[in-house]
């Protein structure tokens, strides 16, 4: 895969942060599914994952978590399916 298609193509995203997501902010990161953190992993860290239609709406669910004063700890693409 080139990295022209990558970018341009929907895929599955794991997206880690650190913090509070309050449900209203659901309509602003797409339609990735909120994973609460699991008590051994019960630090504030929370999982968003699913699916991405390209970078820009990548991008606008970043930007949508830096406005949030959300700490970013990691992003994965996932293996497509």
């Amino acid at each position: 895969m080139t990295n022209k298609t990558y970018f341009s193509t929907p895929g599955q995203y794991r997206v880690e942060i650190h913090g509070q997501l309050e449900p209203k902010w659901s309509e602003r990161i797409g339609s990735m599914q909120v994973i609460s953190p699991s008590p051994e992993r019960g630090n504030g860290v929370i999982i968003l994952q699913g699916p991405v239609n390209d970078q820009a709406e990548l991008a606008g669910i970043l930007n949508t978590l830096y406005e949030l004063h959300l700490s970013l700890l990691s992003v994965h693409r996932l293996k497509d399916e």
